[in-house]
């Protein structure tokens, strides 16, 4: 197979992402000297990439890089196919033999994401931190977080004599500074107080991303939130004694803030995570509990607040009588859950055709019979997303047998003969729901099916009398069956369009181009 050089590798990488993004027509909105990507996923609509020329960062996953692994992550291409679209279809360089010096040249080029490669942190040319002037006084800061945020304004006072919250001078604006241990402050958000630029905020130029607003107190309680106001919002509700606690405002999503405040206050032992009851703040939690948890704090000292409506400043306008936006769950969780009843229904009724089938199935192979259907129905299901059918039933019909099947050979292998056979269904596969975490499960279609098909292939390599082996194994497919069942339901459909969009517009750049013999030849592969 002809490889691309590692010098065609270099040259797509340095394509400028924003131009090209832009080309492609895609939604970029400028922020000072990067771009923000706006697009749509089944959570909804995001603005958490920024871009700067060949440089990207996916705030709300923790990843990024330069464009090759961003057509990779973000469109679901092949190295390929990614390498070909970023060079505007030109083919792969001289063949040569393959050699462990190209593979790892390929492998850094998919996977290479330098410590600074968020770009807004670039240590390149960074801008020197200085905050906003301020204003003579603060009657509209007071005016918007008292009036329109509902607010205590002893608690607002209190920000303000710690002079972290200020009004900006040149346009009003609401200033929450970030400070470390000593107070200095760090970094700094900017925003609009008036109605007419509602959702404007901005981070203050060269701000250090480690250190968030916050109230360092002396107990061992840490309460952490998404945003300021939503800290301030939760101070106001829980009008009592706080300030001898400690909160945090992360400014987003990242866990860089929380990670830096614990390492300067040795003090804290018991954090709770207060953020917002949405599809985000529902990742972010279970991140940053498993992180806290690699970092050696105890189980049972992490803790999630719920707030009654999606964010701690909306019950607070609940409270005063203002329409306020409810509870968001996460749609892949609830489409987990939805797979899970349907499983468990499809098992309660052994009269209909398809348990009749599996039973006989059984009766007559035992496992083995699990394991050959799997199999069938895997080169059915990897056949179905090479066509990019848009009619996802078929699919789906594959991937729930592969997942009952896998179920059912957790059961059996693992013998608990004690309970009734549907019981034992039903406690493993609520097992696999409450061990699901979305933030974990990001991978596009062709991902999630060549990982399916090394596990079957990895099937090969086990003695199926050896149980505990055939049990890890089986949970493993059951896991990746339901994740790609959830993906289906959720993403898939999306994946696809944006892909047969971006191949639909390369089509029709390719007519625009000058019809030489040349271009002719290579658009036939020649």
């Amino acid at each position: 197979m002809t490889l691309y050089t590692q010098e065609q590798i270099d040259k797509a990488n340095q394509t400028n992402l924003e131009e090209f993004l832009q080309q492609k027509g895609e939604h970029l909105r400028k922020t000072g000297s990067e771009s923000v990507l706006i697009y749509k996923d089944s959570t909804g609509e995001h603005d958490s990439i920024s871009v700067r020329r060949n440089r990207w960062y996916d705030h709300k996953n923790m990843r990024g890089g330069y464009p090759l692994k961003f057509m990779q992550e973000f469109y679901g291409m092949s190295f390929r196919t990614a390498m070909k679209e970023l060079l505007y279809g030109e083919e792969p360089g001289p063949g040569r033999k393959k050699n462990a010096k190209q593979d790892n040249a390929k492998e850094k080029a998919e996977n290479t994401v330098r410590n600074d490669a968020n770009p807004s942190e670039d240590k390149i040319g960074k801008s020197e931190f200085i905050l906003p002037e301020k204003d003579r006084n603060m009657k509209r800061l007071f005016a918007y977080l008292l009036q329109k945020r509902f607010l205590s304004q002893s608690v607002v006072k209190c920000f303000v004599d710690q002079k972290i919250l200020y009004q900006e001078k040149e346009h009003g604006n609401v200033v929450f500074v970030g400070t470390d241990k000593d107070g200095v402050p760090k970094s700094a958000c900017k925003k609009s107080a008036a109605e007419q630029t509602k959702g404007f905020r901005m981070t203050v130029a060269g701000s250090d991303c480690r250190y968030g607003f916050c109230w360092r107190g002396d107990s061992s309680k840490l309460y952490v939130f998404e945003a300021a106001i939503d800290l301030m919002s939760f101070i106001t509700l829980k009008n009592d004694d706080w300030k001898t606690d400690s909160f945090l405002a992360l400014d987003g999503l990242s866990s860089k803030p929380l990670l830096q405040f614990l390492e300067e206050q040795k003090n804290i032992h018991e954090i709770f995570l207060c953020l917002d009851y949405d599809a985000a703040g529902i990742e972010t939690c279970d991140k940053l509990k498993d992180i806290l948890i690699e970092k050696g704090y105890e189980v049972e000292k992490i803790k999630r607040e719920y707030p009654l409506y999606k964010d701690w400043n909306e019950q607070l306008k609940a409270e005063h009588g203002v329409e306020a936006i409810f509870p968001q769950s996460h749609p892949k969780k609830t489409a987990y859950h939805v797979a899970v009843r349907k499983l468990g229904i499809l098992n309660a009724n052994t009269e209909s055709p398809y348990m009749k089938w599996r039973k006989q199935g059984h009766e007559k192979s035992g496992f083995s019979f699990y394991l050959e259907q799997m199999k069938r129905d895997f080169k059915q299901a990897e056949k179905l997303v090479k066509q990019k059918e848009a009619d996802t039933k078929p699919l789906f019909a594959s991937i729930l047998r592969m997942a009952d099947l896998s179920i059912c050979l957790m059961c059996e292998v693992k013998g608990e003969n004690s309970l009734p056979e549907l019981t034992r269904y039903q406690t493993t596969i609520q097992k696999l729901e409450k061990a699901y975490k979305p933030y974990l499960d990001k991978s596009k279609m062709d991902r999630r099916i060549q990982e399916m098909k090394e596990e079957m292939e990895h099937l090969k390599t086990l003695a199926v009398q050896d149980k505990p082996s055939l049990f890890v194994w089986a949970k493993n497919m059951a896991d990746m069956a339901m994740r790609t069942i959830i993906y289906v339901e959720t993403e898939y459909l999306q994946e696809l369009e944006r892909k047969n969009s971006f191949v639909e517009q390369s089509k029709e750049e390719q007519k625009t181009e000058p019809d030489t013999t040349e271009q002719i030849e290579l658009e036939m592969g020649g």
